[in-house]
């Protein structure tokens, strides 16, 4: 069988440990003509983890190859790499808007995994965005709520999203627990919270709001 000569050498580089050679051989791998190449080395930037951080740059602009499967591994390893990834973070907040869910969806996880206050303002637009994918949606208020008090700016926009009553129940749930997850972060909500349980007879939601109120009080 006849293998090409970039993919072997992609899928040999990635069953060993990463080195700056490695991860140099990768990045030239990601603008291969040939596809399945592209993907490995993305797929394998990634498993390298933190240790392909010198690679952020070629990952972030292979947010936007034409095949979906090397943006999302691109997304992916972005993750993987952790804070050294957050100059690449106006890169993946235009991922989330990508035609494919699969790639707005790891753009979201990303995010959440490299942090930062830089991370927040797009996950917040996804959440405002009325043309995004449901679960980019949700997915963008889910990882809101881990990020924390780094998530501080968005909290207006979740709040938005609780007040209104068209938006589907499963991302005004999302959005509420991530309210709550922020803690203390999230106290400017409270009001808006507190007036909006007052009124609510969808008990399961009412509950959920309690619940978030709850957690904000206590962590502030």
């Amino acid at each position: 069988m006849k293998v090409h000569i970039g993919l072997f050498l992609a899928l040999l580089i990635g069953s060993t440990a990463a080195h700056a050679d490695d991860i140099d051989a990768l990045v030239k791998q990601l603008k291969s003509p040939e596809v399945d190449v592209r993907r490995a080395a993305a797929k394998n930037l990634g498993d390298a983890g933190a240790e392909a951080k010198t690679a952020v740059n070629a990952l972030a602009s292979a947010l936007k190859d034409k095949d979906m499967f090397v943006r999302r591994f691109s997304a992916q390893a972005l993750g993987s790499i952790g804070s050294d990834a957050r100059p690449a973070a106006a890169a993946l907040g235009s991922a989330l808007k990508d035609t494919k869910k699969e790639v707005g969806e790891a753009a979201a996880e990303a995010l959440g995994k490299i942090g930062g206050s830089a991370a927040a303002k797009p996950l917040a637009e996804a959440v405002k965005d009325k043309n995004a994918e449901s679960i980019v949606h949700r997915k963008a208020a889910e990882t809101l709520g881990k990020l924390g008090a780094d998530a501080k700016s968005a909290v207006p926009a979740l709040t938005e999203v609780v007040k209104d009553q068209k938006t589907e129940r499963e991302l005004r749930n999302a959005a509420v627990t991530a309210l709550g997850d922020m803690g203390s972060a999230a106290k400017e909500a409270l009001p808006t919270l507190e007036g909006f349980n007052k009124k609510q007879k969808d008990r399961t939601f009412r509950k959920l709001l309690e619940q978030t109120i709850k957690k904000i009080q206590e962590s502030a």
